[in-house]
């Protein structure tokens, strides 16, 4: 098996890429809520409000958004977990 050092190494190198990742869909998030001027809460609003009436570039937009916020939110799950686990 995996000797303490060898396990905490690759922990490591899972919290590097997992912020990393949480970096990288924060600045995605953050040109959606530019784009839009608004959070993803409001946006995702905007998008029931107006079922039936669609405008596709928002639908497109709303779902690659979501994507970026459960992507973002997986890392940060990740991150809890091993930051928080003794080696």
């Amino acid at each position: 098996g995996l000797f303490k050092d060898e396990k905490e190494a690759l922990k490591n190198l899972v919290l590097d890429q997992a912020a990393a990742k949480i970096r990288y869909f924060d600045s995605k998030i953050l040109e959606m809520r530019s784009k839009y001027k608004m959070s993803f809460q409001d946006f995702q609003r905007r998008i029931e409000i107006r079922k039936g009436n669609e405008v596709f570039e928002e639908w497109d937009d709303f779902i690659i958004w979501d994507a970026y916020e459960s992507a973002k939110s997986y890392w940060l799950k990740v991150e809890t977990k091993l930051s928080g686990s003794p080696g």
